[in-house]
């Protein structure tokens, strides 16, 4: 059994990632937009489609990840699903973004329903959780497994600033279905390049490849997760950096309108985001090699912390503003880089303390805590300024409306980064890490 992984397999491991986050940010940034401007449904009952999925989601991810656990092919448990995946997001993301203009109003709701359903419920889930699972099935060497995740991190930025950047643009010029039908296409092949260019190590035979491993029955493998304390706090961790990313996020257009006064500040705040978390992850496995995961998490919510505490101390300024956002970007990028890494980290002290490797249920509730944080950061953010009485159609807001946003902007962001800054100090799995990787590595020789 060869668990040295490539740097070809971590690259193209990170290209998978990448397929993925295109399709998250074309759901997060333009979707709403395409259903109000494009489509004509209201806003409000787009954002009901929005909850009804989120409930969807809790019940989709959990059942994809029994059936990765459950799934036995010469592939392993969760490459077959990779390549399964890419066809079916490829149809997704084409539907979804072609609502005929034929149907009534009440049909193309309904169109809505079923299309995004079936992308991000179904199709996405199956990636998602595949794609997080494999990485604990490449290797038992955490510096390996962080080095791959720092990677996802470098190129899911990329993708980031050239969907976000070039996107309105394509649009402009071809519209939204030759758009979708290009991001579909693109996202298939980056996610066939991760199931071509990486393979399941564990459980390999190194002469004929094929990978030999046991379905985990959910009588089973639940139990072990529940109790697996460093299940709950990594889910945790996803859950307050997801919020951190959807609250803020959601409110920087309402930021630079409202309190800095000026939209233009959109694209360098997002500058100032993006660019330190690719720059950070270059050196974040080198980090994490010499002082740890827990260290490297508590360094980087502390990080997050001094972000925001630096635009608080002049909220009205742009420089405040972009330096504080830099310090966050070099936190927020190893938070995830860490989180990823931990995900995997959590499946084997599961098997080495309850003795039930369960990769799917694992990788599912954490990627339930990620889409709970993208909403739940979002919602809270939006409700802080409802109370403040943000009025959307009003030429100038109120004091009050105003020092909600900065409240939204601003100090939720520090409340969620002390609490993630609690997690991270509470996380101490890699006390085990050495005696972990020995012992699995035993039970798993071929």
């Amino acid at each position: 059994m060869n668990m040295k992984v490539s740097v070809k397999e971590k690259i193209c491991y990170g290209i998978g990632s990448g397929g993925g986050n295109i399709i998250t940010q074309i759901l997060g940034t333009f979707l709403t937009a395409y259903y109000t401007d494009s489509v004509g449904i209201a806003a409000a009952a787009v954002g009901t489609m929005m909850l009804v999925a989120r409930l969807l989601d809790g019940i989709s991810d959990v059942l994809m990840g029994g059936i990765v656990d459950k799934t036995r092919t010469k592939w392993g448990k969760a490459r077959p699903w990779i390549l399964i995946s890419a066809p079916v997001i490829c149809i997704g993301l084409i539907l979804t973004f072609n609502v005929p203009e034929s149907l009534s109003s009440s049909a193309k709701l309904i169109y809505a329903y079923i299309t995004y359903v079936f992308l991000n419920c179904i199709a996405f889930t199956a990636y998602m959780i595949s794609h997080t699972a494999l990485l604990s099935r490449v290797t038992l060497d955490v510096n390996d497994r962080q080095s791959m995740t720092s990677i996802n991190q470098i190129v899911n930025n990329v993708v980031q600033l050239i969907v976000t950047g070039f996107t309105i643009k394509f649009v402009t010029a071809v519209g939204w279905r030759s758009v979708s039908i290009m991001y579909g296409l693109i996202t298939a092949l980056m996610l066939l390049i991760c199931f071509w260019g990486v393979k399941e190590h564990l459980d390999m035979d190194a002469e004929t490849e094929e990978v030999k491993v046991e379905s985990v029955p959910l009588k089973e493998a639940v139990p072990a997760i529940l109790k697996n304390k460093y299940f709950y706090l990594v889910a945790a961790l996803f859950i307050l950096a997801l919020s951190i990313a959807s609250g803020n996020g959601s409110m920087t257009v309402y930021y630079c309108g409202n309190i800095l006064k000026d939209m233009d500040m959109m694209t360098p705040l997002s500058m100032a985001l993006t660019l330190p978390v690719i720059i950070g992850n270059c050196f974040v496995p080198a980090i994490v090699k010499k002082i740890g995961h827990q260290k490297t998490l508590i360094l980087s919510s502390i990080l997050m912390l001094v972000g925001f505490l630096i635009v608080a101390i002049n909220p009205h300024s742009g420089t405040f503003a972009i330096v504080g956002t830099v310090v966050r970007g070099f936190g927020n990028g190893a938070i995830f880089a860490c989180g990823f890494a931990l995900s995997a980290q959590v499946v084997d002290y599961g098997e080495w303390k309850f003795n039930v490797r369960s990769e799917g249920l694992v990788n599912s509730c954490v990627s339930f805590g990620q889409k709970v944080g993208l909403g739940l950061g979002a919602a809270i953010a939006s409700w802080i300024i409802a109370a403040g009485g943000y009025v959307g159609t009003a030429k100038v807001q109120t004091a009050s409306a105003n020092s909600a946003i900065i409240f939204a902007y601003v100090w939720f962001g520090v409340i969620l980064a002390a609490l993630l800054l609690v997690v991270s100090l509470l996380l101490n799995i890699d006390k085990y890490e050495g005696q972990i990787k020995k012992d699995l590595e035993q039970r798993h020789k071929a």
